[in-house]
């Protein structure tokens, strides 16, 4: 079974249709912290109007520098999704950067996966920027085929390793209370 899937920019009305699809990546997440999530990283236009697949309205303006943009069939249901923003880069000078990478499909991950792929380029393309950065969630390290399958799916489109990312989660009001916990990301 082959689906055709579309990349379309989170809307208001189906940021609780894709709290499931994020939980994947964090089981812990409560639905609140993702509502909030999603309406502070989408601007309103994205939370009144729906976008064309690279974010541009109708009148065709540039997207906005940080937003979700998510992969849907054809019945408009969430198959994956990735955040991302725009940031200066000391290297790569104007970096589309993506977080909360995810594919969900049974019978084809491939396919979504590519359309996620080619929505990050054509966002990055549209917003003048002259790399991605993508971090992925820690979590898949503990999935070995998927994570496998995953990177070959980043590297058949062009992605390399670039970088060793380290966190250091912070003791305060929404981080683990003890220190090995915090440290465990």
């Amino acid at each position: 079974m082959h689906a055709t899937y579309v990349a379309k920019p989170l809307i208001r009305r189906q940021i609780d249709q894709a709290f499931p699809v994020v939980q994947t990546i964090a089981p812990d997440l409560d639905v609140d912290r993702w509502r909030d999530f999603a309406a502070a990283v989408l601007l309103p236009r994205e939370l009144e109007f729906e976008l064309d697949t690279t974010g541009r309205t109708d009148d065709g303006a540039v997207p906005n520098p940080r937003g979700i943009m998510t992969v849907q069939n054809d019945r408009s249901y969430i198959h994956g999704l990735f955040s991302y923003t725009v940031e200066e880069h000391l290297r790569h000078g104007r970096v589309l950067t993506v977080e909360n990478f995810i594919v969900l499909d049974l019978f084809d991950m491939a396919g979504a996966a590519d359309e996620l792929l080619n929505a990050m380029d054509r966002v990055a393309e549209a917003l003048g920027c002259t790399a991605i950065h993508t971090n992925l969630p820690d979590d898949y390290s503990s999935l070995p085929d998927y994570c496998n399958w995953l990177l070959a799916c980043f590297r058949d489109a062009g992605h390399a390793v670039g970088t060793l990312r380290l966190c250091k989660r912070m003791i305060g009001q929404d981080a683990p209370t003890t220190p090995d916990a915090a440290n465990d990301v």
